[in-house]
């Protein structure tokens, strides 16, 4: 079968984005769109910079060594994403940093703990996964062996989510599944 995505590689935030809605990772794929950076987007990108990050590892006193947008690329599991922040040597904390804070995050959260499980597996055992929303952590995780299992096995979901969801999406016009 012919590979169908645009690299050799799933990105971590392809599996975020599936969690939220199934399709955008379809419509990103298939018809190769990219949503466009809002006003928001754009904001946080120029706001969340590594000194921005440093600052956050320093605020809660995170071990030392800090890395600071950590590319993670598996080559067994085609994985792979930028942590914002891995601390420590022996046992890593792990850390999503996000500019604004959402209502939901599990499709967040899903992200983070990809992250978990590829510093687990490349870099050293992971201890902790954080995420963190305009500098408050809103979700502190203790890995444990089960969530390192459960990413390689687990099913992704297949319903679609809240069709309240679609009224403010970037791929609603182009979505199979938008009610028109």
């Amino acid at each position: 079968m012919k590979r169908l995505f645009y690299s050799e590689t799933i990105p971590a935030t392809l599996l975020r984005d599936y969690i939220y809605c199934p399709m955008i990772p379809w419509i990103k794929i298939f018809y190769r769109y990219e949503e466009p950076a809002t006003e928001s987007m754009l904001k946080a990108s120029i706001e969340t910079d590594a000194n921005y990050k440093e600052k956050i590892a320093e605020k809660y006193k995170l071990p030392k060594p800090w890395r600071i947008e950590v590319y993670l690329y598996d080559k067994e599991t085609g994985l792979s994403g930028v942590a914002d922040i891995i601390a420590g040597e022996k046992r890593a904390v792990v850390a999503e940093i996000k500019r604004f804070k959402r209502e939901r995050y599990q499709h967040q959260r899903i992200q983070l703990l990809i992250y978990a499980y590829l510093t687990n597996k490349l870099i050293t055992p992971v201890e902790k996964a954080i995420l963190i929303h305009e500098e408050k952590i809103t979700l502190e995780i203790e890995i444990t062996k089960q969530h390192l299992e459960t990413i390689e096995k687990e099913e992704p979901p297949t319903t679609n989510p809240d069709q309240r969801r679609c009224i403010a999406c970037q791929y609603r016009r182009i979505c199979p599944k938008t009610e028109k």
